[in-house]
């Protein structure tokens, strides 16, 4: 399988992309994976099951203690017979009952809600893994933009030159270096939140602007088709177009999933009574993902 790297030499040796946008290309696609922090630990994770384990030992004790005392045999018949008698159960194991009753109960529910909000929080995080997915699908799918625009460039630059002096439009490689630069930010920002639900709703919103951009980038150097009717009659081209437009579906499939599993997950450390659990445990609320102004509307295309 060819990897990244060797198609960016292939593009080099070829003169299809200069030095500065080798190096560019190189941050764009680098795969988040590569830094893949350690999960964030929850101080009071072993709290119930220590509390539990201890219970059950006072239990224990308490049993046995109550199976060394000599029981008496009591005839229930000539107790029950008696005017205003009645039978009487073992003291210590009235006892027993009743501490399990009071403190077993209460284990069982604090444990239930811990574990909700821990299945809560782990659905979060199955989704935003969903969405790091979808950018990183997108990333990988601008080399091979970038290689066969510029190749299409290269062997009818006179032509392109005619085009964009009557238009007024930038250079393919202006468009080519702008998305690369978009690409190498967003990945920057998708490092850092890499892993771990995102909670800092301004490094969130940073995130999704230069995703946003990213992708009108990407449309603008599709556009550069127009100008290029055998590239845009091109089987290779319209696939890579197919799989962009695909790409975007999937990122804002995942991104909306991702918010309803961050709703459901910030409420219930928000409401009683898995807000005491949420603070014993640090369960931290989770950032939303908002709609940015220039993603407001579909990007108009030009083919």
């Amino acid at each position: 399988m060819v990897t990244h790297e060797e198609n960016i030499r292939r593009m080099q040796s070829e003169g299809l992309i200069n030095d500065r946008q080798a190096d560019l290309l190189r941050s764009a696609v680098q795969g988040p994976a590569s830094a893949s922090p350690a999960p964030e630990p929850h101080p009071a994770r072993w709290l119930l099951p220590i509390l539990a384990a201890v219970i059950l030992l006072i239990l224990a004790v308490m049993l046995l203690s109550a199976g060394t005392e000599t029981e008496a045999i009591q005839d229930i018949a000539q107790t029950l017979n008696q005017p205003g008698s009645t039978a009487h159960m073992n003291r210590n194991l009235t006892s027993v009952l009743g501490i399990a009753l009071i403190l077993i109960m209460p284990l069982l529910v604090l444990t239930w809600l811990y574990n909700s909000i821990v299945s809560q929080e782990e659905k979060a995080m199955e989704s935003w893994a969903q969405v790091e997915a979808a950018y990183q699908r997108r990333a990988d799918l601008i080399p091979a933009l970038v290689e066969t625009v510029s190749r299409y460039v290269k062997h009818e630059q006179a032509a392109l030159e005619q085009v964009t002096a009557n238009r007024a439009q930038t250079t393919p490689d202006a468009d080519v270096d702008q998305l690369l630069k978009a690409q190498k930010q967003a990945n920057e920002l998708l490092r850092a939140q890499l892993g771990k639900a995102p909670t800092d709703e301004k490094l969130l919103a940073d995130l999704a602007n230069a995703q946003t951009i990213v992708g009108k980038r990407a449309q603008q150097l599709i556009a550069v088709a127009e100008a290029y009717p055998q590239l845009r009659a091109s089987d290779q081209f319209l696939q890579l177009q197919a799989q962009f437009e695909g790409t975007e579906n999937r990122i804002l499939t995942a991104r909306n999933r991702f918010n309803e599993t961050v709703e459901t997950y910030n409420a219930s450390i928000r409401k009683l009574p898995g807000s005491l659990i949420a603070g014993i445990g640090h369960f931290q609320r989770k950032a939303y993902f908002k709609a940015a102004a220039v993603s407001a509307q579909t990007p108009e295309r030009k083919w």
